[in-house]
């Protein structure tokens, strides 16, 4: 949101549609009455919109909704199936994944491809290679997002020199996707990405502040304040993995010491899982075999230096809730339970709020749905589609 600058009629007019759009996208109204009280805006000026809509194949109307009370039972509103559709591509470690969505971030189509040291130089050949995938058999779309590891220059849609990810650097994502294709393209990063997916859609709709943190082999946030996703104005996102819990701790490849990352990410649970019990498990077989005392000795161990890190955060940005998605939503429940009592024990306002720590409604896709909805987020936003 572009706070302190003026808006002249065409931009109301762009946000307006923007907002409708939003309402029926997500579900959050379905009807011109609900529409008008939800947005503030008079019916009259919701039914031009509507028929706008109708008109450019964006929504359609479907039967009517029953009320108990007399009179005519309004018409039902829904996107067109005809509608536009958007592109999400994804950008992991371990591999690269496309999405194409229709406006209530339903996946029409995925495809994934793994990636190792090997790719370094064909990255844009794989991510062309998903994309056209995409576009196989839908030529109307509106845009691609991209959702990545950071650091990002979001504002530039550059990806600067992500650690541990074969030495690619400076790569210039937005520029090469736009020759390429000739469409928008909305670069951020994975956990923003996935922030904005709960907050539009899932889990986050019921909140103002609050939390994505995804655990993998790194550890990393979308942080939503007020409303926005907090973000800085050079388009740099939050590097949550790499706040210190320990200024004496383990030397960290950032050149800080106790980041968070290194006592709480996933390789280095399954480190220390195979140096207790001697052989090496997947997250899965780890979780599974949580009861044996050695296990869970070591996850208990890394969610304590995890909270250590989210208390410090809860007291600085007091947030509602906490998400915890990626490799994450694989944590059996009583170590999420665990780790909200710890948050809310140890944070300053104990006794005043408490935020709770829940799982994310779209589960591991959470980042990739992400990635379509950078591009949906700019549509309810006016920013994109209604020029």
């Amino acid at each position: 949101m572009n706070r302190g600058k003026g808006i002249n009629n065409n931009d109301l007019k762009r946000r307006n549609r923007g907002l409708v759009l939003k309402l029926i996208a997500t579900k959050e109204s379905n009807t011109r009455v609900g529409i008008a009280k939800a947005s503030r805006l008079t019916k009259m000026s919701v039914t031009n919109i509507i028929d706008e809509f109708i008109h450019m194949n964006l929504v359609e109307e479907g039967g009517r909704e029953k009320k108990d009370f007399q009179g005519r039972n309004p018409s039902l509103l829904d996107c067109s199936p005809n509608a536009p559709k958007a592109v999400g591509v994804l950008i992991n470690r371990g591999y690269c994944a496309a999405v194409l969505c229709d406006f209530h971030l339903n996946a029409v189509r995925t495809a994934r491809r793994e990636i190792d040291s090997r790719d370094k130089d064909r990255l844009p050949e794989i991510l062309y290679g998903l994309v056209d995938e995409m576009m196989e058999e839908e030529k109307n779309i509106l845009g691609i997002g991209v959702a990545s590891i950071g650091p990002l220059d979001v504002t530039d849609g550059v990806l600067l020199s992500p650690p541990r990810f074969y030495n690619i650097k400076n790569l210039p994502l937005a520029a090469l996707l736009k020759e390429k294709y000739g469409l928008p393209v909305f670069v951020d990063h994975q956990y923003n990405s996935a922030a904005r997916a709960e907050k539009l859609y899932g889990c986050g709709k019921d909140f103002s502040s609050f939390l994505f943190v995804g655990i993998t082999d790194g550890i990393g946030a979308g942080i939503y304040l007020d409303g926005d996703i907090l973000k800085s104005r050079w388009g740099l996102g939050s590097e949550l993995g790499h706040m210190s819990v320990d200024y004496n701790g383990i030397p960290c490849e950032c050149g800080s010491r106790g980041c968070v990352e290194n006592y709480a990410s996933v390789n280095v649970i399954l480190e220390q899982v195979e140096t207790a019990i001697g052989r090496r498990m997947t997250f899965e077989e780890c979780l599974s075999h949580s009861e044996e005392e050695a296990i869970d000795q070591i996850l208990t161990q890394a969610l304590y230096k995890l909270c250590s890190c989210l208390v410090s955060v809860s007291n600085l940005l007091n947030p509602e809730a906490i998400i915890i998605g990626h490799e994450g939503v694989k944590l059996p429940e009583r170590y999420l339970k665990q780790l909200e009592t710890q948050l809310n024990r140890y944070k300053l306002s104990e006794d005043y709020n408490h935020i709770g720590i829940i799982k994310p409604h779209f589960g591991e896709e959470s980042q990739l749905l992400g990635a379509a909805c950078n591009v949906l987020a700019q549509v309810f936003e006016g920013e994109l589609l209604f020029d």
